[in-house]
């Protein structure tokens, strides 16, 4: 009984010191989007974000995306491209520039009042070395997400709730999930074709020297055509 309460205090004492480690930032974030659909199959889009932490206190990110989708019968399968240009606050203290491109598939099934769907996306970031060395170039990374969505019928309120691992692939110590991010949001449906959430997301690092756990409040507007 002594051996097993000393195993629990040592583990309890490793998990508080574990935790004393990490630093917590608040930001903020707001964004919007456009989208239209082309024929039956294909849908384009487009998205600009502002972002801040540092306690809100610091610009952080512009990010500008294009994207292309096209759902097969019954929309539940989705196969998407996009290309981001990213404008990026880094740990040496000044912005630099940053491109991205992802290739992304969604599958969604529907349960009574809920939509429950799965995305896995490839991405690849390309930085600019003119603005500096970066140990890999470009860093690729695998993101998988589940996320759960409920809507009532004829309700103009959606609620959703999603969490989405990291996988970073080209690492030179290793391959390994470094990010945790989880989202609650809640959106709107102002008109037919205009709609506004408010959302609480959650960054925690994981496997990383000096883990940071970030948590953001954001609000985006959405067209659809």
């Amino acid at each position: 009984m002594k051996k097993l309460l000393t195993i629990v205090i040592l583990l309890f004492s490793a998990r508080v010191f574990a935790q004393s480690e990490r630093t917590t930032d608040f930001g903020a974030i707001v964004s919007g989007e456009f989208s239209a659909a082309v024929g039956r199959s294909f849908d384009l889009s487009l998205e600009e974000e502002l972002r801040f932490d540092q306690n809100c206190t610091q610009f952080d990110r512009w990010l500008n995306s294009v994207g292309v989708d096209y759902s097969f019968p019954r929309n539940r399968l989705k196969v998407g491209l996009n290309a981001d240009y990213i404008r990026r606050h880094n740990d040496e203290d000044y912005y630099e520039n940053r491109w991205r491109i992802g290739v992304q598939m969604t599958y969604t099934e529907s349960l009574y009042h809920f939509r429950i769907s799965g995305r896995s996306k490839f991405l690849a970031t390309f930085y600019d070395e003119l603005t500096g060395e970066h140990r890999v170039n470009p860093k690729l990374y695998w993101r998988n997400r589940l996320q759960v969505s409920y809507q009532q019928p004829n309700s103009r309120f959606k609620y959703a709730l999603s969490a989405e691992l990291f996988w970073l692939l080209n690492d030179p110590k290793g391959s390994y999930i470094d990010n945790l991010r989880t989202v609650a949001s809640v959106e709107y449906r102002l008109t037919r074709r205009h709609y506004l959430s408010l959302f609480a997301r959650m960054d925690n690092d994981l496997q990383v020297k000096e883990p940071v756990d970030r948590f953001y409040l954001g609000l985006n507007f959405e067209m659809k055509y």
